[in-house]
């Protein structure tokens, strides 16, 4: 069942027990895979990639009310399509940055970040180019990025320095101008997991950069940084969870940041117990409170946080009879557990890739790639007038 994202009728129909009215589909096509939402003020914005006559396209369309026509940012026959690392948008007012990945040799772990940015909300963008400095045939991916100043502010796990099966990835950071030119690059950690996302947030306008490490002992917990006078600061483990693994889990953590309070969730194997977890702040992260067990009973992670002006929105996916839940759950800024949910039921194999969740007028909007469609998949979730979910039948 399809949801309208228009809050009103939404909440009187679960008021009275309905199950909302049907939001027409996303304008996608068949094929269509690795969705991407952001919330911004004249919508919701959907990215995603689609087939067509031999190319990857990365297109967009906006829900304010009713879908916009689809909108192509970049095509191309020479990309890396990944279920873990793939594009996404990031809004600056009606400046957008948007980003895919570049095969740059034979080798499929050989490829380059690509950006291009819009300065009227999608309308036009400009021709892409390269993120990162290096020539290097090797791995650049799991890109985040948060608005700054008159651009952005992006981080991305860098693997120049590795060759074959040896060396360190890195993660590094760059100024998108407004304009689109590139400011000074810098160097965050010169040793992270190979493959697990990043993230980052916007705290009192100074960034926050969350991913997991690396150490020589193979423990690969979250650690995060901070920038202070123009230069990042010397990285910090965020929680000790001691996950020792020889190799890359993939999950990464997720960040989001309103006002004074900042949320971190992510996964964690150790002990050989899976587990997510979340951690919140009210200090503009100077504190954070004690880590609070979100799941705890088999959860495939694949996390994502929300937050507005009172609570912190948790969703990820739980192993439940070879299928995954999509779970989100509800907190206070004490950690207080105020709501549970399950949102759908999907593939719990790569091709559901990582479902991502927006807040956007008092609506939670998911999407994934809908494995048994073919498609992406976008449904909404009301917010009711006394701070829980209003339930729905999907």
């Amino acid at each position: 069942m399809r949801f309208t994202l228009y809050f009103i009728t939404l909440v009187w129909l679960a008021a009275c027990g309905n199950t909302g009215t049907p939001l027409t589909e996303p304008p996608v096509a068949k094929g269509s895979e690795e969705p991407a939402l952001i919330a911004t003020g004249k919508g919701v914005v959907l990215s995603w990639m689609e087939p067509q006559d031999g190319d990857i396209l990365l297109r967009m369309a906006v829900y304010n009310r009713g879908w916009s026509a689809a909108k192509t940012i970049a095509k191309g026959y020479d990309w890396f399509v990944n279920w873990a690392d793939f594009p996404a948008i990031t809004a600056n007012g009606d400046k957008l940055f948007a980003y895919y990945l570049r095969k740059t040799s034979r080798d499929h772990l050989a490829y380059d970040i690509m950006y291009t940015v819009s300065q009227d909300f999608g309308a036009t963008w400009a021709k892409p180019q390269k993120l990162h400095r290096d020539t290097t045939a090797t791995e650049h991916g799991f890109v985040s990025a948060v608005p700054y100043k008159d651009g952005f502010y992006v981080s991305w796990l860098d693997g120049r320095n590795t060759h074959g099966m040896t060396g360190n990835f890195t993660l590094r950071a760059t100024y998108v101008k407004g304009d689109g030119s590139l400011g000074e690059e810098m160097l965050i950690d010169d040793n992270t997991c190979t493959c697990c996302q990043t993230t980052m947030a916007l705290v009192d306008g100074i960034p926050w950069a969350f991913y997991r490490d690396r150490s020589p002992e193979e423990i690969r917990d979250i650690y995060f940084a901070s920038m202070a006078g123009g230069r990042w600061q010397t990285t910090q483990s965020f929680n000790e969870d001691n996950w020792h693994i020889a190799g890359c889990p993939v999950n990464g953590p997720r960040a989001v940041a309103v006002g004074n309070n900042l949320a971190v969730a992510w996964f964690t194997g150790a002990d050989h117990e899976n587990k997510v977890k979340l951690k919140i702040s009210t200090d503009q992260g100077s504190t954070f409170g004690a880590a609070i067990f979100v799941e705890e009973d088999s959860p495939l992670g694949r996390v994502d946080v929300q937050m507005d002006t009172a609570r912190v929105y948790v969703s990820y996916l739980k192993n439940v009879d070879k299928k995954a839940r999509l779970i989100v759950k509800t907190y206070d800024f004490s950690g207080n557990l105020q709501d549970v949910q399950i949102i759908a039921t999907m593939s719990a194999g790569r091709g559901t890739g990582f479902p991502r969740m927006a807040l956007w007028q008092d609506v939670l909007i998911f999407t994934w790639t809908d494995v048994e469609n073919m498609s992406v998949k976008v449904v909404g979730y009301p917010l009711n007038g006394s701070n829980s979910m209003a339930r729905a039948r999907l």
